[in-house]
């Protein structure tokens, strides 16, 4: 073989080997595995808590802890205008009997020109004795009479002037307003000095967060008041939306958030202050369909439920009637045995 044939099969080997050597490194390299489409995932199933709409009965009720209060409350005032306090003679939560004295306002010279007018009054009325026994003349013993009217009218007016310095109770009950002022202070006519509660005629008082509470309830309404375990009877005297416009203005707060209830045939041994658990009925519907409260859906006025059929659910709009604390009344929109689902 010559040197040019030579030269010619080394190319061509050298080429060949290098065409084999990447087919050679390319086998060498593990193979790239296909890929594989993720598996399907199956959906959780959601778990709905719910109920089957069912006729029965809604009752809505007012209920709590009210405190015990006396019915009557006398404010007592000084008719003058002008005069200082002298003294009061009782405390916050004493007990008074009917014409015990309360309190004083200063009476100047009041009792000392009575004391002199009553002496003059007997002289006068020992005077006229004197002119009948001496049998006297008749002009004599109608100018004694006269004096004798002229000073009785005297003592009978400085009585009436002295009495207005005191204030007596005109109740027997319990003291339960008494003023800041102290003796020597400036009083007003018609200002309120003390009050005298009535013990006798029980009320309770029943105040709630919020006065949209009380809505339902109206004077007459009868209510279920449990004391020390007895029950007894009482009746709504006063409400939020029916009280009297001066009592709002005493206490605006008060009266617009509470219920006021007489108590019938208290036992003997409540008093002022108790706390009493009592109940009214405010309305009640019975045999009427009925879901749980927690079932209504309310937004933008719109009352509604979501019903459970199969394992869809839908929304449906409700008419509703009584609502208590725990039920609603359906009017329209479900029928008995629908399953709506809670919130």
């Amino acid at each position: 073989m010559n040197e040019k044939k030579t030269s010619r099969y080394a190319a061509y080997s050298f080429l060949s080997i290098a065409l084999v050597i990447p087919l050679s490194a390319c086998s060498l390299l593990p193979q790239e595995e296909p890929v594989l489409a993720p598996p399907l995932v199956e959906p959780a199933k959601i778990d709905y808590e719910v109920v089957e709409v069912k006729k029965g009965d809604v009752i809505k009720r007012v209920k709590g802890l009210g405190t015990v209060e006396p019915a009557e409350n006398r404010p007592l005032a000084f008719s003058q205008s002008g005069t200082r306090l002298k003294k009061i003679s009782v405390k916050k939560g004493e007990l008074v009997k009917k014409g015990q004295l309360i309190a004083e306002i200063e009476s100047g010279s009041l009792a000392f020109d009575l004391e002199l007018a009553e002496i003059d009054l007997k002289k006068a009325e020992i005077k006229l004795k004197q002119l009948n026994a001496q049998n006297a003349d008749t002009y004599s013993i109608d100018l004694a009479e006269l004096d004798l009217d002229s000073l009785q009218l005297r003592v009978e007016h400085l009585k009436n002037e002295l009495e207005k310095t005191r204030i007596t109770s005109p109740i027997n009950g319990i003291v339960t307003f008494i003023t800041e002022k102290n003796a020597g202070d400036a009083i007003e006519a018609y200002e309120s000095i003390v009050h005298v509660a009535d013990t006798s005629k029980l009320q309770l008082v029943y105040s709630a967060i919020s006065g949209n509470e009380l809505v339902d309830t109206k004077i007459g309404m009868k209510a279920e008041i449990t004391i020390n375990g007895k029950k007894t009877a009482g009746k709504v005297v006063q409400t939020p939306s029916e009280v009297p416009v001066e009592k709002i203005e005493e206490n605006p707060d008060l009266y617009q958030r509470s219920i006021f209830i007489a108590i019938e045939n208290p036992p003997k041994d409540v008093k002022v202050g108790d706390s009493i658990d009592f109940e009214i009925i405010t309305g009640k519907r019975e045999n009427v369909l009925i879901i749980p409260k927690s079932a209504l859906r309310s937004m933008a006025g719109r009352d509604y439920v979501q019903v459970l059929e199969g394992e869809a659910k839908r929304e449906i709009d409700i008419e509703k009637g009584l609502v208590s604390d725990t039920e609603v009344e359906v009017i329209r929109g479900l029928e008995t045995g629908d399953t709506v689902i809670l919130k």
